[in-house]
């Protein structure tokens, strides 16, 4: 069987899967009502989830993908929520409404680009590039616990079922891509796939909790 006779199982696994995964944020959130705060927590999870999902749902409606269309509109309705909830119970309410206008402000920019742009071809690239570019960065960013883990030899902060849904996304959008031959969906989900199988392999590795009080003393220090 070519992938070509997938695409449409593979189009439909992604989508269900990073629907999934979007709505696990619905449990961060559910833990900000309980606590009724969000402590020291940041909101740019959500507002780079909600600038990642408008770029790609404006590259697949250029596309003409209504894959990546569903998917990312679902995401934008989704990331809205969450940053709306995070207002709601953070105390630093000025820059979190000051962050979620800017992602606005540039999610305007972009569709008046579109709007005066003429050539579709140089259209859908710099858009792809964009949602490319925003997906690497949300992709690369776990790696700052990747360092913490190495040093301190302990996985107790990675959240395991998140990484493990990580890598079966990006996966299936990687070999969606392949499919399609869209390198702008290939590219940063095969990244997507090193990256999860690396932070995976670093549970084999090390213990989710620490060999010895001395290390939790020496991660306060």
């Amino acid at each position: 069987m070519y992938l070509s006779d997938l695409k449409d199982l593979v189009s439909s696994l992604a989508v269900i899967t990073t629907i999934l995964q979007f709505l696990s944020g619905s449990l961060v959130c559910k833990q900000y009502v309980v606590n009724g705060t969000t402590s020291e927590s940041s909101p740019l999870p959500f507002i780079c989830g909600f600038i990642s999902s408008g770029l790609w749902l404006l590259y697949g409606l250029t596309k003409q993908d209504n894959k990546i269309i569903l998917v990312n509109s679902f995401g934008i309705v989704l990331t809205v929520s969450y940053v709306l909830v995070f207002y709601i119970y953070t105390i630093k309410k000025t820059s979190v409404l000051r962050q979620f206008l800017l992602s606005i402000t540039i999610y305007v920019f972009t569709i008046g680009y579109m709007s005066v742009e003429e050539d579709n071809e140089v259209l859908l690239s710099r858009l792809g590039l964009s949602a490319c570019s925003l997906t690497l960065l949300t992709i690369a960013a776990p790696m700052i616990k990747l360092f913490y883990v190495i040093r301190t030899k302990c996985t107790d902060c990675l959240p395991f079922p998140m990484i493990f849904m990580s890598l079966i996304v990006s996966s299936l959008w990687f070999v969606y891509g392949v499919i399609e031959e869209d390198i702008y969906l290939s590219v940063p989900n095969f990244i997507g796939v090193v990256l999860a199988l690396a932070q995976l392999s670093l549970f084999v590795i090390f213990p989710s909790i620490p060999h010895s009080p001395l290390i939790s003393k020496t991660t306060l220090a």
